[in-house]
């Protein structure tokens, strides 16, 4: 019955296409239809066309993504689709459009904190399209091969220790599939390499567990670039599932001791979002409380910035400064 009802949906999907179809067909005005095809014109008229003629709302856009994404493959314009439903973020691929010179923030930053007997440690994110160059339908500009060692080179540069995450997250499940950010297992993984880094430096440890608590359809953020709708289920891409896990920490001391918190915890969604559970992971790794503050949709430079104006307000320094850095928002030319 599922069966029967999935192939007269699938009909509908392409009875209304054919509609639409016709009708930009018959108004693309792209002269000798061989040359308009040879130089693109014709294949651009048509989508322009078939574009204007879906009725403006939410089912006929669904209708059109699902067209584009089970015929092309297509997405619209900020992501980019692979092999094996697999996306990726278009910033993965082009130049971030604006940036700072690593080298020199690192080396402002590690001086302020120095100032407060604060020790640095900055820590780079690898692309996903990096880690999981396998999955890409097309390959990335040669000017990236080399953007992540030009970034741990600034670090030792700069006098930093830093952490490199690529072995950490060489395996087939350290990012999700339909998002930008690594999955729970690859912040999990992330979280024991940076521990292992910052374990050499002096600060209080507590008691931390985490534990599993189960698991939750996700929605990706790249789904927002391939709005299928109501069509998901019968055109893709395919729903994924997330694992879900919490963690506590047994505050050191005792009740009339100041709480200090020896770890802060700067960067991106990739620290931010609760769903990837970092913060919790980075708390069990280094057996001690962090203090997260970073922020979603700022990049990595503005919370850092934000978190040396307010250091001055904190009740109690931390020893240690994890910064995260996404690669994609570091410049492949310095």
């Amino acid at each position: 019955m599922q069966s029967h009802s999935d192939t007269i949906s699938t009909l509908c999907i392409v009875a209304l296409t054919v509609v639409f179809s016709l009708g930009a067909i018959s108004n693309t005005h792209a002269g000798d239809p061989t040359h308009g095809w040879l130089k693109g014109t014709y294949q651009r008229g048509y989508e322009s066309r078939f574009e204007r003629s879906v009725p403006a709302n939410d089912g006929a856009v669904a209708l059109w993504a699902a067209v584009k994404w089970s015929l092309f493959q297509e997405m619209s314009t900020g992501a980019v689709a692979s092999k094996d439903g697999w996306l990726f973020t278009a910033e993965e691929f082009s130049e971030p459009g604006e940036t700072r010179d690593l080298r020199e923030e690192l080396a402002r930053v590690g001086k302020i904190l120095a100032k407060y007997g604060i020790s640095l440690v900055p820590v780079i994110v690898p692309d996903k399209a990096r880690m999981h160059e396998h999955h890409l339908a097309r390959g990335r500009s040669e000017k990236f091969a080399s953007r992540y060692d030009r970034a741990l080179s600034s670090i030792k540069a700069a006098g930093l220790v830093g952490v490199d995450l690529r072995d950490a997250l060489s395996f087939p499940d350290s990012f999700k599939r339909t998002d930008t950010h690594w999955s729970p297992e690859g912040a999990r993984r992330a979280a024991l390499e940076i521990a292992a880094v910052v374990s050499i430096y002096d600060f209080p440890h507590t008691n931390v567990t985490t534990v599993e608590t189960g698991s939750v359809l996700f929605e990706g953020d790249l789904i927002a670039f391939v709005p299928t709708g109501q069509f998901r289920a019968r055109v893709g891409p395919p729903r994924e599932y997330i694992k879900t896990f919490e963690t506590s920490v047994t505050p050191a001391g005792d009740l009339f001791q100041e709480v200090t918190i020896p770890v802060a915890l700067v960067g991106t969604s990739f620290s931010a979002k609760q769903e990837f559970h970092f913060e919790g992971f980075l708390k069990q790794a280094l057996q001690a409380d962090v203090l997260n503050a970073s922020s979603v949709g700022q990049g990595p430079f503005v919370p850092m910035d934000t978190f040396l104006d307010e250091i001055s307000k904190l009740s109690s320094l931390p020893s240690v400064v994890v910064w995260e850095i996404p690669e994609r928002f570091l410049s492949s030319q310095r």
